[in-house]
């Protein structure tokens, strides 16, 4: 027994003795394991401390070997009873049995049995119930030990796991199937059978239902790997024909499936392949191989609508960009007219001041004398009224030096239409003369050329070329505000992953996930965000704008190109979720399976096949909407993709500028009325004024009269 475990090539060794064994044999078969190796061992007497020490180790993914001195019927009940049959827990029976039992049903997968019994003296057979692939938990000779010869047979004790299901030799293995584009395409068939007797209690209705698996690429992809593994496929049709999810979360431990997965965690079925999402809460349910599919969460809704043309005009610059280029041009009239309007106020603080010392020296000049310039200098008026020019005296010639400029009438409302003009690119006239004036408006001028106008027209052009759209919804953010505002509604698929990470997430996730649970569909006893297929949400989302789908991006892309791209908007990447094949708890073969989809996956196969499907489904699509269209003419030459045609401008691209002309006719039609009515105005209580003025005049003539 010694060099039995030793041959195992296992690290531990763990011994379990009932009470009716030998502890003296269990004492030495310690010694001898201690003695020859470093093989590590753990004794047990108590059952149940071996049970919970196997259920650890197992949940550690620690892989166990156990040396049980016991009749293997009822401990194998107590283990199927706790679901401890696992890859990992390899149970090696010795009872001092000279032949094997006759009851083998209790021997299948996922069980690794060995019974060790001794038909003679000093001779043991090694039997072994995963030998073969065929699952029907039939005990193999697998080793033997003679103490008269050479010992053991062969080292390792048993054949590898990977080796063994390298062939399944034509096993059969039942896979649930669900109609799931692009991963598989089911064609369902509903059919009827009666039987009717003159007796009512006897007669019978009975509603059956088949199915045809047409494609799809796990199709392709179960095909290749059942012809590499040598095994048959028998598809079974899962009752609700979704992937499964829990039914009740009372125990988080042993959480229960419903659906595909639940047919796998009962052992009905052996593997389940699609776009089967991996989930903490599926891993505690079944196992899964390597990933099939690496894909990103995402949703889909409607394409985003074209905008009004009326507003042609205002889509260049974003909201927040209209408000200060308003007030540019606005500040732009008063700024140049202060700048023009600077220098005449200094000048009349200057003269001010110059006025008041020129009085002064007025004042001094009279009172002061001047006897020595008249006896001394004689000057010739003649000569003086000649040489003057026509200038009449000095004190004429010091007022015209001392009289400042006056600023022109109405500079402040000419400013300012000159900028506005300026600004529209209309012809104008600079206001002022002057070096300051016309460097100024050069200025404004260059800013609104090439500046404004040139990004203004450039971004209009484009507008015009590529008619606007709403902004699109492609974040949760937006996508959690159109709920709220626009009246948005947000469809999962039925029992998939995607709905496990909305009840589970937090943040957004968790507030999407209430908003959703408002939600009707019409229909009564269910919850109106649930979808059957993520087909079902794409046909809701084309036929109605206001809603949005949520699931695989790879699954919401093929179904967008089934129905047309161009009606659909697909949202950045949310998380990143890989897709796997589902297998039983502890299934034996799930090594040899990876294998075989790792090599696939570094081959490029795996992406190779599904661009082979989005190109066979967008055929198909063409080639039925060729059919449907024109039957006739295609039946003779091939459909071509349908391109968009070019059309030329028209009238309803340039309403915007109709609307600014009417806009701007109606703004001048108000400022008119507003204008004729204050003239009125003025002129009705310019003539009141008259008429009390001539009242007054004449009682004064009146009184004076009298």
């Amino acid at each position: 027994l010694t060099e039995i475990s030793k041959a195992q090539n296992a690290n531990s060794l763990n011994i379990f003795a009932s009470e009716n064994s030998n502890i003296t044999d269990i004492d030495d078969i310690i010694k001898y394991v201690h003695k020859s190796s470093e093989l590590k061992t753990c004794i047990f007497y108590d059952f149940e401390q071996y049970l919970q020490n196997v259920e650890e180790n197992q949940k550690a993914f620690i892989e166990t070997t156990s040396l049980i001195f016991a009749e293997p019927f009822d401990i194998l009940n107590e283990l199927k009873n706790r679901n401890l049959a696992h890859r990992l827990s390899l149970f090696i029976f010795f009872w001092n049995a000279t032949h094997l039992p006759k009851s083998r049903h209790r021997f299948a997968e996922p069980f690794r049995l060995v019974f060790v019994i001794r038909p003679r003296l000093d001779v043991l057979r090694v039997y072994y119930n995963q030998a073969t692939p065929n699952n029907r938990g039939e005990l193999k000779l697998v080793n033997w030990y003679d103490a008269n010869s050479l010992g053991l047979f062969k080292v390792p004790l048993l054949p590898s796991p990977k080796d063994v299901y390298r062939n399944f030799e034509g096993r059969v293995l039942s896979i649930p199937i669900i109609h799931s584009p692009p991963w598989h395409f089911v064609k369902y068939n509903s059919y009827s059978e009666s039987n009717s007797s003159s007796n009512d209690n006897n007669s019978w209705n009975k509603k059956l239902t088949t199915f045809d698996v047409t494609g799809g690429r796990d199709y392709h992809l179960l095909k290749l790997i059942a012809k590499k593994m040598n095994f048959n496929i028998n598809y079974v049709d899962p009752l609700e024909r979704t992937q499964g999810s829990t039914v009740s979360e009372a125990d988080t431990d042993n959480l229960t499936f419903s659906g595909a997965l639940g047919k796998i965690q009962r052992r009905e079925a052996d593997l389940l392949l699609g776009d089967v999402g991996i989930t903490f809460e599926r891993k505690k349910a079944v196992e899964f191989s390597f990933f099939t599919l690496v894909d990103s969460g995402a949703f889909v809704t409607h394409s985003p609508r074209k905008l009004s043309e009326a507003f042609a005009l205002i889509r260049p610059f974003r909201k927040e960009v209209w408000p200060f280029l308003i007030l540019t041009v606005a500040i732009s009239g008063p700024a140049f007219y202060y700048i023009i309007a600077l220098p005449y106020w200094w000048q009349d603080s200057t003269f001010k001041i110059r006025n008041c010392l020129l009085r002064k020296n007025n004042k001094k000049t009279k009172k002061k004398k001047r006897p020595t310039l008249q006896k001394d200098l004689f000057f010739d008026e003649a000569y003086l009224k000649e040489m003057r020019y026509g200038i009449p005296n000095v004190h004429q010639m010091n007022r015209k030096l001392i009289h400042r400029k006056a600023i022109p009438k109405h500079l402040f409302e000419k400013c300012f239409w000159f900028t506005v003009t300026l600004f529209l690119k209309q012809s104008c006239n600079v206001p002022c003369e002057g070096m300051r004036a016309k460097f100024l408006s050069t200025i404004l001028w260059l800013a609104a050329t090439y500046v404004l106008a040139d990004v203004y027209s450039a971004q209009l052009t484009s507008q015009l070329a590529s008619p606007a759209r709403e902004p699109p919804i492609n974040t949760l953010q937006r996508l959690e505000t159109a709920m709220l505002r626009k009246g948005y509604q947000l469809y999962v698929e039925r029992q998939s992953s995607s709905l496990s990470i909305l009840e589970n997430s937090t943040a957004i996730f968790n507030r999407l996930y209430k908003l959703m649970k408002h939600q009707t569909n019409g229909l009564e006893n269910t919850r109106g965000y649930l979808v059957s297929t993520v087909e079902e949400g794409i046909r809701l989302i084309k036929q109605e704008s206001t809603k949005a789908m949520l699931g695989g991006r790879e699954t919401l892309y093929f179904n967008m190109k089934r129905y047309g791209t161009q009606n659909f908007q697909l949202s950045e990447k949310l998380y990143t979720r890989y897709s796997a094949v589902a297998v039983q708890t502890g299934c034996p073969f799930l090594e040899s399976l990876n294998v075989v989809l790792m090599y696939l996956f570094e081959g490029g196969i795996l992406e190779k096949m599904t661009n082979a499907e989005y190109e066979r489904m967008i055929q198909m699509n063409q080639n039925e909407e060729s059919l449907r269209t024109n039957p006739v003419e295609n039946n003779h030459q091939q459909q071509r993709p349908v391109e968009p045609k070019l059309q030329p401008i028209n009238l309803r691209l340039l309403q915007g500028a109709f609307f600014a002309l009417a806009f701007g006719y109606l703004l001048a039609g108000i400022s008119l009325l507003v204008e004729k009515q204050s003239e009125v105005r003025l002129l009705t209580d310019g003539k009141i004024k008259v008429k009390r003025l001539g009242k007054i005049v004449k009682s004064k003539f009146g009184l004076a009269f009298k």
